[in-house]
């Protein structure tokens, strides 16, 4: 079993009205960061005491968090969270692969003039974090790649879908890095993708994005097998 978080982790108290919101910010947060491994136990009461609230937002936020699937009940001990397996992850990818192939199409066909000049900053900022190995800098830019693409599409509907599926994706995310090459590999996908995009080649922008993170589900069984502690930095 493991053991729940001691308070001091949660720092201080949220305020007035934003309870709900600020307490689902928070634990949303330290679980995309890792700071809450899966399994980790979220105790509603221990959080609440920290705090110096009522249960309510607590349970609030902790929905959130399960419809999202970060989080999810475990018998005899409430609310963990989510654990994510092999199969889990390359279900995710499958559904990323389409949905965000589409948006690479969108995003080449609608794109705002200056979004080459922003991918491209963010391809060259994920070079230098590649030559420095800070894999929290490229584990931030390549969701901020993702992200740039999905809201150039000019489609919510399909920013908000692929914005779910990247949060439920986050830990194997944060595994695939960390394969040795794999960030890479990233580095020329991406790469490739934006010249699509700067050309406005809307058939290979799609092509690239789907190759892309087919390439990334090809490392998944090489992200899972080896354990956290002994994955080489990217």
């Amino acid at each position: 079993m493991v053991a729940s978080r001691p308070a001091s982790v949660w720092g201080p108290p949220p305020v007035r009205e934003t309870v709900s919101g600020v307490a689902y910010r928070r634990l949303r947060d330290a679980i995309l960061a890792g700071l809450l491994s899966p399994e980790t136990r979220i105790n509603e009461v221990e959080l609440a005491q920290a705090w110096r609230v009522s249960r309510t937002p607590i349970r609030d936020a902790l929905r959130r968090l399960a419809a999202e699937g970060l989080v999810e009940p475990a018998p005899g001990r409430g609310m963990v969270v989510m654990r994510l397996s092999l199969a889990d992850a390359e279900e995710l990818y499958e559904v990323r692969e389409a949905l965000e192939a589409r948006a690479a199409r969108l995003a080449a066909e609608r794109g705002a003039d200056d979004l080459p000049v922003a991918l491209n900053a963010i391809i060259k900022a994920f070079g230098v974090a590649l030559k420095d190995g800070d894999t929290e800098r490229l584990l931030a830019l390549d969701a901020e790649f993702h992200t740039a693409i999905a809201g150039a599409a000019r489609n919510a509907r399909l920013q908000r879908l692929i914005e779910q599926l990247r949060v439920q994706t986050q830990p194997a995310r944060v595994r695939a890095l960390r394969v040795r090459g794999r960030a890479q590999k990233t580095f020329r996908e991406l790469a490739r993708l934006a010249g699509a995009i700067r050309t406005r080649d809307a058939p290979r922008a799609e092509a690239a994005m789907r190759e892309h993170l087919a390439s990334v589900r090809a490392d998944l069984a090489a992200a899972f097998q080896t354990p956290e502690a002994e994955r080489p930095p990217a």
